[in-house]
């Protein structure tokens, strides 16, 4: 079979090509709408039903049974993320499988004839794609389908590599802008991983395990030595445990799904309708829990290096380990996946571990890489202060860790917007006290009861309030009580942080901006208590949306800025970076730099470390 890929990739290869030619300046456009009218309904019926099911296991059955992902949380969605079983939220060749081998199985326990099985199959298959809708891998698996349905009237075998090539060819005749989907091309890896490398790979691993086991481990292994390199275009890492979560989350994935497209077709019968959907969230219940343990065990993740290099080394690992799975070419698969292996790791995990015994043990300001979102944490004097958290609990957590931090005694969340507010749930039950802005909704009212329960005083606040931490004193600055804004942006908690009467030369003071909008901005310079600082916490990720005469009166040295890589916000914009240099400040970006450290020497210098570019490490003299 893996002789006769080239011959057979190549004109799929060439379909592709074209196809991604012709739409180039179309890319992938996901339908917004369903083909029948009537599809929206059980869509909106279903996610109705499955949300009175608390938790993750109501949020996780739409998409699982039809690849509706609107209410899965986004913890949820990183979660799976991290551990590789993102695919199970998009409707896959299993569903596909699984329904057309229901409808067939039926008409076979009928003694329906053979062209009779496969008319059932087929119908089973066109209301199922119609229900789903044409998603990517819908599309793939659903042509698959047809094809190994028409193979059985046909009665000569077809080998699967050759179905696939043929259903990647009509695939983008009836759709070319598939040609862009990064869905469909994980789709057409993995059938491609598990036709040609799951068999050699289990017989492989039958060496050291059970039969048995090692089938059921080589299934996920082999999609994800295919995947791996595409899903490196949008993810830096990769899942440690991610092999261990499929194989014990896989078992429940049929049960689910099953028993959710029965309680579809069954819901003129409500009894028997909510029983089958009990028994699908309780195992979308038990993957969703799969998905969010395996996500907090420690090194979840491996980094990898981003761009064209990292998809080089990890094709290259991949490429070795099919040669290694070759007798002929075993030595040579060997040293391949190894070398790159190697130069991947060393370039991230090994720089990352030299990097950080350059690193600073009394640092006071630290700048979390936490993607597209806040994070600063503020330390003196053994005191330790969180402004806001990230979009998802694992990168949060994983900050935390690397600077040693276990419990928080002040959590600022200077909004509830996604980006700041997300990954909460890593300090639940670790924090003393929780300063909040305006509120936006139940959810919002229920993180900060989870806080309560966990044993945190829950406190709102406004400008006036102060306190200590540490040598610091720390005092809010906006909102103000008695001019109201509307929750989000403009209600964002600004706290300065200036030297209390215990503090020395090696106190470092700030101000944390949160996402204050410009109006905002200019609203707390007239207010007054603007004064200089060391580190300025830039508002809204570097948006254009800034007051450059607050930065002018702060003169900071030092402005961070929370930042997630290429996103598609344009952040941190040309025109707010080039203010701030003009200001004479330095910009350390979490998207660049990684982890940001700031200390203070007892000679007043300001210390800048960094996590990636540690050997450009610098000093800043503010005296005076």
């Amino acid at each position: 079979m893996i002789r006769a890929i080239p011959v057979l990739a190549a004109p799929a290869a060439v379909a592709w090509l074209f196809a991604w030619w012709l739409t180039k300046d179309v890319g992938y456009r996901r339908p917004r709408g369903q083909l029948f009218p009537w599809v929206t309904d059980v869509h909106a019926i279903f996610l109705e039903r499955a949300g009175r099911w608390a938790g993750d296991a109501g949020s996780l059955v739409p998409g699982l049974v039809l690849g509706n992902t609107d209410a899965i949380p986004e913890s949820l969605v990183e979660a799976m993320r991290i551990t590789s079983l993102t695919h199970l939220m998009a409707v896959s060749g299993a569903n596909c499988a699984i329904v057309v081998g229901l409808a067939y199985g039926v008409a076979a326990l009928c003694r329906a004839p053979l062209v009779a099985r496969v008319v059932a199959g087929f119908l089973a298959l066109t209301v199922f794609v119609v229900l789903v809708g044409p998603e990517p891998s819908v599309v793939r698996s659903a042509i698959m389908a047809a094809i190994g349905l028409g193979v059985l009237v046909w009665g000569r075998p077809v080998a699967g590599v050759s179905a696939l090539c043929a259903a990647v060819v009509l695939s983008l005749v009836l759709d070319p802008t598939l040609s862009h989907s990064i869905g469909f091309a994980l789709s057409v890896a993995a059938t491609l991983g598990l036709l040609v490398i799951a068999r050699p790979l289990a017989t492989e691993l039958q060496r050291w395990l059970p039969d048995a086991v090692a089938l059921l481990v080589s299934i996920p292994l082999s999609a994800a030595i295919a995947c791996q390199p595409i899903i490196l275009v949008f993810s830096s890492s990769i899942p440690t445990y991610g092999v261990v979560a499929n194989v014990l989350a896989e078992p429940f994935v049929p049960l689910a799904t099953v028993t959710g497209l029965l309680s579809i077709l069954a819901t003129p019968i409500p009894p028997l309708s909510d029983g089958l959907l009990a028994i699908a969230s309780l195992a979308a219940g038990a993957i969703a829990f799969v998905a969010r343990t395996f996500a907090t065990f420690p090194a979840a993740r491996i980094s990898w290096p981003p761009g064209i290099e990292g998809i080089v080394l990890a094709t290259a690992v991949s490429l070795g380990i099919v040669l290694a799975l070759r007798p002929r070419f075993r030595a040579l698969g060997v040293v391949m996946a190894l070398i790159a292996g190697t130069l991947g790791l060393s370039l991230t995990v090994g720089a990352s571990r030299i990097a950080w015994t350059s690193a600073p043990s009394d640092w006071s300001w630290a700048q979390c890489d936490v993607g597209q979102g806040d994070a600063v944490v503020v330390r003196d004097a053994g005191v330790v202060a969180v402004f806001d958290t990230g979009r998802t609990e694992t990168p949060m957590r994983e900050c935390l860790a690397a600077l040693g931090i276990e419990d928080v005694d002040i959590l600022v969340l200077t909004h509830f917007d996604i980006d700041h507010a997300g990954g909460s749930t890593a300090l639940i039950g670790r924090v003393d006290t929780v300063l909040h802005g305006p509120t936006d909704g139940a959810a919002d009212e229920e993180l900060l009861r989870d806080f309560a329960q966990g044993g945190a005083i829950v406190r709102s606040a406004s400008r006036g309030l102060t306190g200590q931490l540490g040598r610091l004193e720390w005092r809010v600055l906006w909102p103000t009580p008695n001019s109201p804004r509307e929750p989000g942006n403009p209600s964002s908690i600004v706290v300065s942080l200036s030297a209390g009467f215990a503090c020395d030369e090696t106190c470092v003071t700030g101000l944390n901006l949160g996402d204050l909008p410009g109006l905002e901005q200019a609203m707390l310079v007239s207010l007054g208590g603007v004064i200089p600082t060391d580190v300025v916490k830039v508002s809204h990720h570097g948006s254009r949306d800034q007051h450059v005469e607050l930065y002018r009166r702060l003169r900071a040295p030092v402005s961070l800025i929370g930042v997630g890589a290429d996103n598609e916000y344009g952040h941190p914009t040309v025109e707010t970076l080039d203010a701030l240099a003009a200001l004479g400040s330095t910009t350390l970006r979490s998207d660049v730099n990684g982890i940001v450290l700031v200390s203070r020497s007892v000679s007043r210098e300001l210390r800048v470390w960094r996590e990636r570019q540690p050997d450009t490490g610098f000093t800043l003299n503010t005296e005076g």
